[in-house]
């Protein structure tokens, strides 16, 4: 800002130099004037002098006039210049802070992003969906029986086996796992219990009635490696389905649980 100052400064002063030059030529022109006027005294009068001196005098003083601008009008002109140059310098200055925190908040969220497509990418991927191939009703069964869903949905992972019926875990952690159940009713009850490891988890029971009836339950179970859950139906009782596959198993992986 104050080589601009400095630059308009010297070109103001460099025109009342030029318009000083304009005097000093117009005063030298009055001067010969007058002279040559009191050389031919004999041609023209004294009245004719006196006008033509009187215009003379006239031009040089408007000029003069003209060429010389008041001083402190340059130096508030330079002032206003000042001012404005100041409030664009800040004005940059708050752009470039709101740029700077924008692009810390870009990065954060860059390195955020990152991790995520990181663990994602990292994390294994198991679910399955499967549903009972009866067209009719199975039982009542003699035993304990192990419900072997053979129609596969979906099965991500492969830990489902549509011969056996179980689910092994894959990796450890924590799993989600829901199974839903129908019956035709009449003579009979349907039941059975989600298995963890031989163990009973939830159940679900439908006692006997003319009308059709169904049935579900979930858990969320936290497994090892080489853990097993399954769909056992209770001894003596029902389970119906058909090709709208009302009786199904399903589970997924909530999120895995590393040994530190």
């Amino acid at each position: 800002m104050t080589k601009i100052s400095v630059i308009i400064l010297v070109c103001l002063l460099a025109g009342l130099s030029d318009c000083q030059a304009e005097s000093n030529e117009s005063e030298t022109l009055t001067k010969k004037t007058v002279e040559g006027l009191a050389e031919n005294n004999d041609n023209q009068n004294f009245k004719q002098r006196q006008e033509t001196l009187a215009i003379s005098t006239s031009s040089t003083t408007t000029t003069k006039a003209d060429c010389e601008p008041p001083i402190y009008m340059l130096w508030k002109e330079l002032g206003a210049l000042g001012e404005r140059l100041d409030a664009t310098v800040r004005a940059l200055e708050e752009t470039n802070r709101k740029l700077e925190t924008s692009e810390k908040e870009l990065a954060a969220f860059t390195s955020t992003a990152t991790e995520l497509s990181t663990m994602v990418r990292g994390q294994p991927r198991v679910a399955f969906s499967v549903a009972l191939p009866v067209d009719g009703t199975l039982g009542p069964v003699t035993t304990l029986y192990s419900l072997v869903y053979h129609h596969v949905v979906s099965n991500i992972g492969n830990a489902y086996s549509p011969i056996t019926g179980y689910f092994t875990a894959p990796v450890p952690g924590v799993y989600y796992f829901s199974f839903t159940s129908y019956w035709w009713g009449g003579d009979g009850s349907s039941g059975g219990s989600l298995y963890h490891n031989g163990y009973q988890v939830v159940s679900w029971y439908n006692c006997e009635q003319p009308h059709n009836t169904s049935g579900s339950n979930s858990a969320v179970l936290h497994l090892q490696v080489g853990d097993k859950v399954n769909v056992r139906l209770w001894e003596g009782l029902k389970i119906s389905d058909n090709v709208n596959n009302y009786s199904s198993f399903s589970g997924f992986l909530l999120f895995p649980i590393w040994s530190v």
